[in-house]
């Protein structure tokens, strides 16, 4: 925070400021409130990407100082290739693509009525289950976490996983073994879905720039793994004989 106030401080003209609420690979996250702050006393623009939050948490956009803000309902379920742009009150853009009155003057295009009703419904029926959801997803993270200790040897967590950190993923390095190298594919052939970075990044081969930027952990051996409120023990008991048994 204290490396972001100074470049604001040192900034000759009004700046955007672009930061993710929560990491998508560690599940770090970000002080929101503070950020706005600071950006409401250097008189800096605020956007958050809010796709791994919205439907997780409750957000206010005001309150937080966000100027812009974005999400996807894929991540609460809803139909993939569907999202929103908030856009707050106290700025003013200009539309880039120029037409039609849709979207209040600012993007020409017929809408995706199926898409907008999808997320609307889908961000509806996560808002009344979000606690719900939420302490049986996080139960499940903390088991795998438990589990990984006891059964796997050498095992270390990225980021800030027992703390201020998206409680969907947990990143976990695996000590570097000939089997542990084969992971990802070992585990696909199970039947297991898990990644070694964000679905964003998938084909990359040059791993993941978030884990490389985490002190002392190039040696291991990252995969991500994410949950939802489909998931159960009896999943999270699986993976761990399945880990067991490959590596």
């Amino acid at each position: 925070m204290s490396h972001l106030e100074q470049l604001l401080k040192n900034a000759k003209q009004r700046c955007l400021v672009s930061l993710m609420h929560a990491n998508n690979e560690i599940g770090n996250l970000l002080d929101v409130n503070a950020v706005g702050d600071l950006c409401r006393t250097y008189n800096a623009v605020f956007h958050s990407d809010t796709v791994q939050t919205v439907g997780h948490y409750p957000l206010d956009f005001n309150r937080s100082n966000i100027h812009f803000a974005t999400g996807a309902a894929h991540k609460f379920h809803g139909p993939k290739g569907v999202g929103i742009l908030f856009i707050s009150d106290s700025v003013k853009v200009n539309p880039m693509i120029h037409g039609g009155g849709q979207e209040r003057n600012m993007r020409a295009g017929t809408e995706n009525v199926p898409g907008i009703v999808g997320f609307a419904k889908a961000l509806e029926i996560a808002s009344k289950q979000m606690e719900t959801d939420q302490d049986h997803i996080l139960r499940l993270k903390n088991l795998l976490a438990n589990q990984l200790v006891q059964t796997i040897p050498g095992v270390r967590f990225n980021g800030d996983w027992d703390g201020q950190s998206l409680y969907t993923v947990l990143n976990v390095s695996f000590p570097r073994t000939p089997q542990s190298e084969l992971l990802l594919m070992s585990l696909d052939m199970q039947g297991i879905c898990v990644s070694a970075g964000s679905a964003c990044s998938s084909g990359a081969s040059q791993g993941s720039h978030v884990i490389q930027a985490i002190p002392g952990e190039k040696e291991g051996v990252p995969i991500r793994f994410s949950f939802s409120k489909y998931n159960t023990e009896a999943e999270v008991n699986q993976l761990v004989q399945k880990l067991k048994e490959i590596l």
